[in-house]
């Protein structure tokens, strides 16, 4: 049945979904007047369901209007709904019973997708893996694949302003559900000014309104190594549970990129059937966390980077929903190639061609006599290096590198997000800076940038951040990818084990995915330093807890970069094309 972009829709406010438990959670009910079955489209969302992600989606009403039942429902414990909210852990069972309520609603079919990015992503894959009869498909949109790795910490170290961003704001929530506006108010002091609320320290002494009301952030502090609790609540543990085919939604400068990579692999590879295996589809933009737009941080990515997700996710759900085939079989991979502007189509990630041994093209950390900011002489060659001084820069967690830009979330004034201007970084001498000489050509990556590096530390802990850049011919420097490790972790994610001093170490690192155009004239750079402040916390160069380190723990780091034959400190792209 075709559906009138002027069709009246009824909406129901506050409709109480019954749990197992006899917990009701409160949904908003969006149907066409007239007509029907309809299939369900579901949104569960611990931010407000009156919202309903708007930010980013169309209203409900707009799907709606296109023929279908558009329930959006709060989460346990999350505004109107009862219970207790504990993140993710009855988001599985919730979404089983609210499936199964919605797909017997009289001017319901029993055929439920569900759609929402973030939390509200999650809860999809938590979902999913229950295997309820009623779910056909899922599009879950910039989430991960492990609740430890990528998310909480990486490589070791804490995700700092993500993590306490997010807890500050959930929160308050929490507090109006108990009758503490004075505890709401402080809360919402504290966000306002949460880039000073970051240098606060110890982590694990919040505010009384935090400690209280997200018991769950101390908890994750306790935790700095992943353990069974983290495996626990992770997506990737459970691929082989899901059964339903899925459209995952990235963003180049979203936190979550890389478990939104996993993920679409790990359930090709892994999924319960041969149709989720068959099924799973990865669209990733050139966006951060949110809004969603060609506009991200200091760039304009053209009109082809618009937002147009409401249009891919309708197409989506007809498919799945309304049996309405695409004219053509999608490409499994459609990905922005930031530089050019353009989309381009895949079987796989990485593309074929970017995965062959021989298509990994390495860029070497080269000096003359010291790297040291842009007024130093670092060069990054395909030449490698032969003898060479290593260059030297001290670290001191008191005056720490701030992050300009980069892959944190999830609000860009509160965060550092997008593609900024790396100058103001790159003048500290705290900063190695290795450019390129301008390219006679363009050179094109797509896939995953790893970064082999070899360091020797005066300390018996201290991390190593590595930021890949793209240099205009104007000198504007702005941030492609960006990774870090703490040296501690050297060994595995599960222990931590003390550097020796003046020890030469090889660390091998990932910057994350990405497709990326440098243009001729441009230049490739690669900045090395010790910090990314606030996006993760400052590692005080000493093997300590992170919640329990004040500045008292502050040590001084000396650290030294070796980029020689014998230890060729070295990038590694995933050329496409070009040299």
């Amino acid at each position: 049945m075709a559906i009138s972009a002027f069709v009246d829709v009824i909406v129901e406010r506050d409709v109480p979904v019954p749990m197992r438990d006899g917990v009701r959670l409160y949904a908003d009910v969006y149907r066409p007047a007239e007509g029907g079955p309809y299939p369900v489209l579901l949104l569960r969302t611990p931010y407000n369901k009156a919202d309903a992600q708007t930010m980013n989606y169309a209203h409900p009403q707009w799907y709606a209007r296109h023929g279908y039942v558009v329930i959006v429902q709060d989460t346990r414990g999350r505004w109107s709904s009862e219970g207790e909210f504990s993140p993710y852990q009855r988001e599985g069972a919730d979404g089983v019973d609210t499936i199964a309520w919605a797909a017997d609603l009289p001017y319901a079919a029993e055929k439920v997708g569900m759609y929402g990015f973030s939390y509200c992503g999650a809860v999809q894959w938590l979902a999913a893996a229950e295997a309820p009869r009623q779910l056909a498909c899922i599009a879950p949109g910039m989430i991960g694949s492990d609740a430890y790795q990528g998310k909480t910490y990486t490589n070791g170290a804490f995700a700092l302003a993500a993590m306490q961003s997010w807890v500050m704001f959930a929160a308050q929530d929490t507090a109006l559900r108990k009758g503490r506006g004075d505890w709401a108010s402080e809360l919402n002091a504290h966000y306002a000014g949460i880039h000073h609320f970051y240098k606060k320290l110890p982590l694990n002494d919040p505010p009384e309104p935090m400690k209280e009301l997200a018991p769950y952030y101390t908890e994750w502090l306790r935790r700095p190594l992943r353990d069974d609790y983290w495996a626990s609540r992770s997506l990737r543990e459970r691929y082989e549970s899901i059964r339903v085919p899925a459209l995952h939604i990235g963003g180049w400068y979203d936190l979550f990129i890389e478990g939104t990579i996993e993920n679409f692999n790990g359930v090709r590879g892994r999924g319960a059937n041969a149709q989720a295996r068959e099924h799973q589809y990865l669209f990733i933009e050139p966006w951060f966390h949110m809004p969603w737009s060609r506009y991200v941080g200091e760039l304009d990515f053209g009109p082809e980077a618009a937002n147009r997700i409401d249009i891919l996710q309708l197409a989506w759900f007809d498919w799945w929903l309304k049996d309405i085939r695409p004219d053509e079989p999608p490409p499994k991979v459609r990905y922005f190639e930031m530089g050019r502007n353009v989309w381009r189509e895949a079987d796989s990630w990485p593309p074929a061609q970017a995965s062959q041994g021989e298509r990994r093209a390495a860029y070497y950390l080269r000096s003359a006599s010291r790297a040291n900011s842009i007024n130093g002489d670092g060069e990054l060659s395909t030449e490698p290096a032969g003898d060479e001084y290593p260059d030297v820069y001290v670290y001191h967690p008191s005056i720490a590198v701030p992050a300009i830009g980069g892959r944190s979330g999830a609000v860009p004034d509160l965060t550092p997000m997008g593609p900024k201007n790396q100058l103001p970084v790159e003048i500290r001498n705290d900063v190695l800076v290795y450019t390129s000489a301008p390219l006679v050509e363009d050179v094109a990556i797509a896939g995953e940038i790893t970064f082999e590096l070899y360091a020797a530390t005066t300390a018996e802990d201290t991390d190593f951040v590595a930021k890949l850049v793209d240099v205009h011919p104007d000198g504007r420097a702005y941030n492609i990818a960006e990774g870090i490790i703490r040296a501690s972790y050297r060994h595995g994610l599960d222990k931590r084990v003390p550097v020796p001093s003046g020890e030469i170490i090889r660390y091998a690192f990932s910057l994350g995915s990405v497709a990326a155009a440098f243009l001729k004239g441009h230049a490739i750079r690669l900045d090395v330093t010790s910090s990314l402040f606030p996006t993760f916390d400052r590692n005080p160069n000493r093997v300590a807890n992170p919640g329990e380190i004040t500045e008292a723990d502050f040590a001084t780091a000396t650290q030294t970069i070796y980029h020689d034959a014998q230890r060729p400190s070295r990038v590694w792209l995933p050329v496409v094309y070009g040299t």
